[in-house]
């Protein structure tokens, strides 16, 4: 069993060989999870608000720290679970910058814990990144406009018809996945 001065010479010597790309990939990771945790407080309050801001402001900073372990995943639940029972009476628009900083914090920790603290991201490396990025963007901004379309159409015209038409779009979803997998 490590004793404390061992564990803290461990996260100083992990402090000292982290590259600048990773330290930006690392703030944004802490600036987009305390970001959409902060939005989530001030537009969607539920009972236990302040609670869940903590948790996940904590879970951000434990992301950025330690990008491969479930902090991230447990980060991702909290806020989108409060994003999902708070942001009934919400904007779109609300909805929209929430989501689009849980998706930048979700990306940014993927790609954070990818590589080892001391990785240098090369420039094909981030061209390699940013395609994924694109491609994430056009698949959730594809899925948002499915979402705006369907719930602009009347309750009554598509009937059973929107079950059929969701698992299509979550068919070709996973085919389109899956084919841009295998390219990469």
């Amino acid at each position: 069993m490590t004793d404390l001065a061992e564990l803290v010479a461990g996260w100083i010597y992990a402090v000292r060989i982290t590259s600048w790309q990773q330290w930006l990939l690392r703030l944004t990771v802490l600036g987009s999870g305390a970001g959409a945790a902060a939005l989530c407080w001030a537009w969607f309050p539920v009972v236990i608000s302040t609670a869940l801001l903590v948790t996940a402001v904590l879970l951000a900073a434990l992301s950025a720290v330690r990008p491969d372990s479930s902090a991230p995943l447990v980060h991702a639940g909290v806020v989108g679970l409060w994003w999902l029972a708070g942001g009934a009476d919400g904007v779109w628009w609300q909805w929209l910058a929430v989501a689009a900083l849980v998706g930048v914090f979700h990306l940014t920790a993927a790609l954070a814990a990818a590589a080892p603290s001391w990785a240098v991201i090369t420039r094909r490396a981030g061209a390699r990144m940013s395609r994924a990025v694109a491609g994430f963007v056009a698949v959730g901004v594809a899925a948002g406009g499915a979402v705006l379309a369907v719930t602009s159409v009347p309750a009554g015209a598509l009937g059973p018809w929107w079950v059929v038409a969701g698992a299509l779009a979550v068919t070709g979803a996973a085919v389109a996945l899956a084919a841009a997998l295998r390219r990469s």
